[in-house]
């Protein structure tokens, strides 16, 4: 049974969100990294100091509480300094990981890192749509200050020391500072149209956690318009123009993603996986999931258990 709560909670569940967090160092000047492009998607953010960010011809400086991910683990670099010479980056994070914490001398940084990542073969639209750069400026002087400071505090001790299970902790603790900064982030956006734009609409973001919900229950208009508080007329229009693609529509693509994650998460049949996802038969699911995913759900759940 899903747990109850949002739309964007819906989707971060959905996909399996998870963190590791590397390291909670103070950094000794001159230092620099170069990192490769990534599968997963970076995290740096800046507890003491400054540093400097250069991805995709631009540069940044990067204050005390300012933090950055990178959902599509774009190359960039991270300099103490616009005039260091970076080194190789994955060098530099295991000497870091590997080094005993010593004092912190004059013009350190105090760096969290670390990466998040999350099932890609969901292709969620809402990932889609994340940009190269997140950059969240002052995230430990907003007005949420006192929940990420406590987040990072709670990283930082159990990152530094050497208590059973602290590395397990952390890393917890790091998809909590994650979908902090995704919040937070999202609330900033202007978006006018596709996934980001819907989740940021109270009212759409409310229709979107009922489909969520409802994934075996057709769309009635009536229904989402009177959650969304709007008429079923002016619901409609919205909706299409803001997603990009009517009611329906998403409605069928989170029945898909529902349905591949009981064919790999459960031991369910085909039967009751398209009567739990709304399908009137199992003709018409098939089709559906292999033009989605691009093979059988037997094929897909034949390979999960090969694993």
């Amino acid at each position: 049974m899903d747990s109850p709560g949002d739309a964007l909670s819906d989707i971060l569940r959905m996909v399996h969100l998870k963190a590791c967090i590397y390291f909670v160092k103070d950094m000794s000047p001159p230092w620099g990294m170069d990192i490769p492009v990534a599968a997963n998607g970076p995290l740096h953010m800046v507890l003491q100091g400054t540093c400097y960010l250069r991805c995709n011809g631009q540069e940044y400086q990067l204050q005390e509480g300012d933090a950055i991910l990178l959902p599509h683990g774009t190359n960039h670099q991270m300099l103490n300094s616009t005039s260091t010479i970076p080194e190789p980056g994955p060098e530099v994070m295991m000497r870091l990981m590997n080094e005993v914490d010593t004092e912190a001398v004059p013009g350190s940084t105090r760096m969290l890192c670390g990466h998040f990542e999350w099932d890609e073969t969901f292709d969620h639209p809402f990932f889609r749509e994340l940009p190269d750069l997140i950059v969240l400026r002052s995230a430990l002087n907003n007005g949420n200050a006192d929940r990420f400071r406590s987040i990072v505090e709670l990283i930082a001790a159990e990152a530094t020391s050497n208590d059973p299970g602290g590395s397990a902790i952390a890393d917890r603790l790091g998809e909590v500072l994650i979908v902090s900064m995704l919040r937070t982030w999202l609330a900033e956006q202007q978006s006018e149209r596709g996934m980001l734009a819907t989740l940021g609409d109270p009212r759409l973001s409310r229709a979107l956690q009922h489909i969520h919900k409802s994934p075996d229950q057709e769309v009635d208009l009536n229904t989402l318009a009177q959650i969304a508080g709007m008429s079923r007329t002016s619901f409609a229009v919205r909706f299409r123009e803001v997603m990009g693609t009517p009611p329906a529509a998403y409605l069928t693509e989170w029945r898909m993603l529902k349905a591949r994650r009981l064919l790999m998460q459960t031991e369910l049949s085909t039967a009751d996986i398209v009567s739990r996802v709304g399908y009137g038969s199992d003709a018409a699911f098939l089709r559906a999931f292999k033009r989605r995913f691009g093979e059988t759900p037997g094929k897909l759940r034949r390979a999960q258990n090969a694993v």
